[in-house]
């Protein structure tokens, strides 16, 4: 299966800005479940390298990958930032993922 996702470039700005990500580095998005206070699911990211089957996406210099357990989730998904939601107006959108 291959991975329809798009991360715009202010996405990995606003982590550049926030959390000090420099180009090169390589960071793993995926699945948690219990979110604080939302008892379901929610995004994560952490520094990782990516393996031979995974999807790579390389934004503005900083490489974010998904693990092939985690494509049902992202498939479809646009990943952006909203600057005029503060330090932690990251946005998820997946019109394929039933709220």
């Amino acid at each position: 299966m291959t991975l329809s996702l798009t991360i715009h470039p202010e996405f990995a700005k606003a982590y550049r800005k926030y959390a000090g990500y420099q180009s090169g580095e390589s960071f793993r998005l995926y699945v948690r479940t219990g979110g604080p206070g939302t008892g379901g699911l929610y995004y994560a990211i952490e520094r990782d390298m990516a393996e031979s089957e995974d999807a790579v996406y390389e934004v503005d210099g900083i490489i974010f990958f998904v693990r092939p357990a985690d494509f049902w989730y992202f498939d479809g998904a646009e990943l952006s930032y909203d600057n005029l939601l503060g330090e932690f107006g990251f946005t998820y959108q997946n019109p394929n993922i039933a709220v």
